[in-house]
């Protein structure tokens, strides 16, 4: 009996055991199973996030493009129809609709540099430039237009070698500042707003720039303080004049922006404020010392003595507007030219004659300006292979600009351009090719 009773004891084991077993096979496969399916979850979500990050990209771009192509003419004739009007009335016309259409890119800019930095798609473009040149630079461009007619002063206090050269991203440092100040100069219906800049600390060759921008403005209240960098953020106050209550507008984007820009950099930004006494914005952004002998250029501009009276040039537009827009530049600039109005029709003129640049859209039927552009570099003769091209586009995207260069195109000319960004582009390539 004990041995029939151990054996029933063992074998009720073994099956309690085996279902045990089973029970846990049976829970780890349903566990693979579900682990597997929620991976295969994940990587169909992460492909859609992709998918819908790259249309978002490319509706960012064609809406850019779509806004930029028809401001290249409106700011471009009211350019020119401002160098000759002479009317005080007109005058004042002319300036309402070239303020109303740079808001209007201001903004376009905005939205594009907001989605690039959250999709963290927003690279740096580090070269060397002198510091304190930079910072005077924006200072003066706005003491000499939006803080002239306010009858505000702004003081530059460079607290630092001024001759000190940083490697680092010279672009972003302008538009930081120039939002800051923009908006200091935005706030403020009185007195001044200063910018000091001032070296906070070096450590092996690394140098830590700080920048102040301090104005006599209406202040922020205090509970504001902590989201005033937060996107789509904009702080009106009951002490805001009617004046600053109508200025008070835009995409709410410029102080995220820049807190983006200046932690992207390695940076950081803080603000601080009295209502009523005005607001001072600090920044730190860390650079590389650069012990070049000598400061870089800072600017593209070439001071030319050369007449283009003579020059030969191509231009390939399909915009009728466009066209009249750059007839009138060209023959003020006293260019010879042709135009074609596809790529096909402008290979074709390139290949029967001798021209000394080619400008082109990039989205022109037929034949495309970067598909021109390698056509032209595939040629055998040295005289036409070289010739520069440069492409007048409304497209900003870094990644369609890189391939616009590979592809044998010089230089970018964004649209819309000013007749001395033209000229100077022009300049450029003609007396240095």
């Amino acid at each position: 009996n004990n041995a029939v009773n151990a054996r029933n004891s063992i074998q009720k084991l073994f099956w309690v055991s085996l279902l045990i077993i089973l029970f846990i096979v049976a829970l780890l496969v349903y566990n693979i199973f579900k682990m597997v399916n929620y991976e295969k979850d994940i990587l169909e979500a992460r492909e859609q996030a992709e998918k819908l990050a790259q249309v978002k990209s490319r509706f960012l771009s064609n809406m850019s493009h779509e806004i930029r192509s028809p401001l290249t003419s409106i700011m471009g004739f009211t350019e020119l129809i401002d160098k000759i009007e002479t009317d005080p009335e007109k005058k004042n016309f002319l300036q309402a609709i070239k303020t109303s259409s740079e808001h209007l890119l201001s903004t376009v800019n905005d939205v594009l540099d907001f989605s690039k930095l959250d999709a963290g798609k927003l690279k740096l473009e580090l070269k060397p430039f002198l510091l304190s040149k930079a910072i005077k630079e924006v200072s003066f461009a706005l003491s000499t237009t939006s803080a002239a007619k306010k009858h505000i002063d702004i003081h530059t206090k460079i607290e630092l070698d001024e001759n000190m050269v940083v490697n680092g991203d010279l672009f972003r440092l302008k538009q930081i500042l120039y939002n800051l100040l923009s908006n200091a100069v935005k706030f403020t219906d009185h007195g001044s707003v200063t910018v000091k800049a001032s070296l906070d600390k070096t450590v092996n060759d690394i140098a830590t720039i700080k920048i102040m921008v301090q104005d006599t403005g209406i202040g922020i209240p205090a509970d504001h303080l902590d989201t005033i960098f937060e996107e789509f953020t904009q702080v009106a106050t009951s002490s805001s004049s009617k004046e600053n209550r109508r200025a008070i507008k835009g995409t709410g984007l410029g102080l995220s922006i820049c807190k983006m820009l200046v932690e992207l950099q390695g940076g950081t930004i803080g603000v601080e404020s009295l209502l009523n006494q005005g607001s001072t914005f600090s920044f730190t952004i860390p650079y590389q010392i650069d012990h070049a002998e000598q400061a870089p250029e800072q600017t593209t501009t070439i001071l030319n003595t050369h007449s283009l009276k003579g020059k030969y040039a191509l231009v390939i537009e399909d915009n009728d507007v466009n066209i009249m827009l750059l007839t009138m530049l060209l023959k003020k600039l006293e260019l010879h030219f042709d135009i074609a109005k596809d790529g096909a029709e402008g290979l074709a003129k390139f290949e029967t004659n001798q021209y000394d640049i080619v400008l082109t859209d990039i989205n022109v039927p037929k034949l495309t300006g970067d598909q021109l552009a390698t056509a032209v570099r595939k040629m055998a003769d040295p005289n036409k292979s070289a010739v520069p091209i440069i492409a007048l586009t409304a497209t900003i995207m870094r990644d369609d600009i890189e391939a616009y260069l590979h592809a044998g195109i010089n230089d970018i000319l964004v649209k819309p351009f000013k007749q001395a960004e033209l000229k100077s582009m022009i300049e450029k390539y003609i007396f240095t090719n």
